[in-house]
């Protein structure tokens, strides 16, 4: 309770100084704080001509079974499930471009390389294993386009898509398995096998010292893939606030919120009583989480001017799950960026 409320009073610090507007403030982009932290994607448009290349890796370490907002006892999931998750890390290498099209029109594209390994035992504790996956994510492509540009306040919309390039119908050894393979849980698979929309806004305001901006996010999946399944659709909102420490620092802090619905449909291969990762039905639920880090940016003038580095460290502060799922325990983020 003690590191959740220091991490609160931590975002309001940082997000004060930028409540203040005065007369004649304008906008300006060459600044470390004028873009989002970093775990936020497509936070701003990109002025005519410029390019932008980043390099992004974000880690998720999820570990216990929580169902609700109770943590639940390996013996406990035992009795309903004949496997017991015990611990999940996610990790995605990620590059993306951005180029302005136009003076309001900003396109990107985002394509990853997720590496993600799984920790189960049986629920005899007969048999302690791991299941591991290197596969693409699926392709998100995205036109920004501003809709508000006045003095320190800036504003564009969100039409993305979300195209199917990642693998949905992930097979690994198991000890159910072995020597063959089997269909993974859905928790292990980087695609959806189907096409989303991805629509969406931001804003954001600037002064002297900081800038504040929130984004509301979502992905709409159209039917279902050959597997017989999607994934739920997902909202996500996003408020931060960046604090301009110097020309070439910025403190960066945010509230991430994130719900998320349970599968569509259902995989015929899964087995929703051996593991509650195959329980498609009680995957859905929702999340806070409270990222703070930092952005060292360097300015017009300087040997690397355009480069951007930032890193955040994000914490779940409460979540609410609607099935028995491994929860979220600490996450990073970093990014490196250019623009030409």
């Amino acid at each position: 309770m003690v590191r959740k409320s220091l991490l609160v009073v931590a975002l309001l610090a940082i997000a004060t100084p930028a409540l203040a507007q005065e007369a004649g403030n304008v906008w300006s982009s060459k600044r470390p704080d004028a873009q989002a932290p970093v775990g936020v994607v497509g936070g701003r448009t990109l002025e005519l001509g410029q390019v932008e290349f980043t390099y992004r890796y974000n880690r998720l370490t999820s570990t216990g079974i929580w169902f609700d907002n109770v943590m639940l006892s390996p013996d406990f999931v035992g009795e309903y499930y004949q496997v017991v998750p015990l611990s999940l890390v996610s990790e995605v290498h990620s590059l993306g471009v951005a180029v302005a099209a136009s003076e309001d029109l900003t396109l990107m594209a985002n394509l990853g390389y997720t590496l993600r390994e799984r920790d189960q035992v049986t629920n005899d504790y007969e048999f302690w294993y791991f299941t591991n996956t290197e596969e693409l994510t699926d392709l998100e492509i995205s036109g920004l386009y501003r809709v508000y540009d006045q003095g320190p306040y800036r504003a564009h919309l969100h039409f993305g898509a979300s195209i199917p390039t990642g693998t949905y119908d992930v097979k690994g050894k198991t000890v159910f398995s072995t020597p063959g393979e089997e269909n993974l849980t859905y928790d292990m698979r980087a695609g959806a096998g189907t096409f989303g929309a991805m629509p969406g806004i931001t804003m954001a305001a600037q002064n002297d010292v900081a800038t504040v901006g929130a984004q509301l996010k979502g992905t709409i999946y159209f039917g279902t893939n050959d597997q017989d399944f999607a994934p739920g659709n997902r909202m996500e909102f996003n408020a931060w606030a960046a604090y301009k420490a110097s020309d070439y620092f910025a403190v960066t802090a945010r509230a991430a919120y994130q719900d998320w619905g349970a599968i569509e449909g259902a995989d015929p291969a899964a087995k929703p009583r051996r593991d509650p990762g195959y329980d498609g039905l009680g995957l859905g639920g929702h999340r806070l989480d409270i990222p703070v880090g930092i952005s060292l940016y360097m300015p017009e003038g300087t040997r690397f001017a355009g480069h951007r580095l930032s890193v955040e460290y994000i914490y779940p502060a409460s979540h609410k799950y609607d099935g028995p799922q491994l929860a979220a325990d600490w996450g990073l983020v970093a990014a490196w960026q250019v623009v030409f």
